[in-house]
């Protein structure tokens, strides 16, 4: 059981008719936010995380103990695949030196140094039950006093190999590009509870769903921020139940109860 506050939700995605794959349109300021250095290394998973966290909530003017979670099925692989193409043109080897950042988790990294977070940075990704391990680890680093304020980032924005990879697999799921980027701090406006039970039934629905409404998305983010709006609007003493199945019976529950209304709340400038 954890207890927590919400300061902020933004949610930045496609649209349900879009074609799927990268943005179509990307946020009109975002070069003005995050700017283009470094841009030779950065996808556009990468950028779109950077400019979460510095948009949708308050820019530290100092570094800050803030922990950052990022949980994401395919993370910045379509930076890795285009330097891996690159080298195969340029006849170039594949080592670290020669490509800074070529790592699975460098966009964590690229929003730690840019927000000036030093508390722990994390990328996890535990397949369909993303949604409900990357909250748990945020949760976590408050309760055990690492960090005052835990940022998660949730979602993937789909290359072509990322969605040539996700079309291998029957989950019949859409792949609909999107991040959600959520801002938890301590409090006791809510409380967590989580269960990691196996799943026994015979044949599961798989993916996220929220009460008895399943999402049809097979990236979290979307259910994810459906689901922490959703717990902003409940009364006193009213739950929310999120609950993510993946194959091979693997199931996670988080269970929501509003314990009080924060009155104080405060976000980010936004658009």
């Amino acid at each position: 059981m954890f207890e927590f506050s919400l300061r902020q939700v933004a949610l930045c995605g496609q649209q349900p008719g879009e074609e799927p794959g990268e943005l179509a349109a990307p946020p009109s300021d975002l070069t003005a936010v995050i700017g283009t250095i470094g841009d030779q290394f950065r996808d556009s998973f990468t950028r779109l995380c950077l400019y979460l966290a510095r948009t949708y909530d308050d820019a530290p003017q100092t570094r800050t103990d803030d922990t950052v979670v990022i949980g994401t099925e395919y993370g910045n692989t379509a930076a890795l695949a285009r330097l891996q193409r690159r080298a195969e043109t340029d006849g170039k080897m594949l080592s670290a030196k020669h490509f800074p950042n070529a790592t699975s988790s460098s966009a964590s990294a690229f929003v730690n140094l840019g927000i000036g977070a030093t508390g722990r940075n994390l990328t996890l990704n535990a397949g369909l039950l993303t949604p409900v391990i990357a909250i748990w680890q945020a949760l976590l680093a408050l309760a055990v006093d690492r960090s005052s304020t835990s940022k998660v980032l949730i979602g993937d924005v789909y290359s072509p190999e990322a969605l040539l990879d996700a079309r291998r697999e029957p989950y019949d799921l859409r792949c609909r590009s999107g991040l959600t980027h959520a801002t938890f701090v301590k409090g006791s406006e809510f409380r967590a509870d989580f269960d990691f039970t196996s799943d026994h039934d015979e044949a599961p629905v798989l993916g996220g769903q929220i009460g008895s409404s399943r999402s049809s998305d097979r990236n979290s983010a979307f259910v994810t921020a459906e689901f922490l709006e959703l717990i902003q609007t409940l009364d006193v003493g009213q739950q929310a139940v999120l609950t993510c199945r993946g194959p091979l019976a693997r199931r996670g529950a988080l269970t929501v109860t509003r314990q009080s209304v924060d009155t104080a709340r405060n976000g980010g400038r936004g658009e």
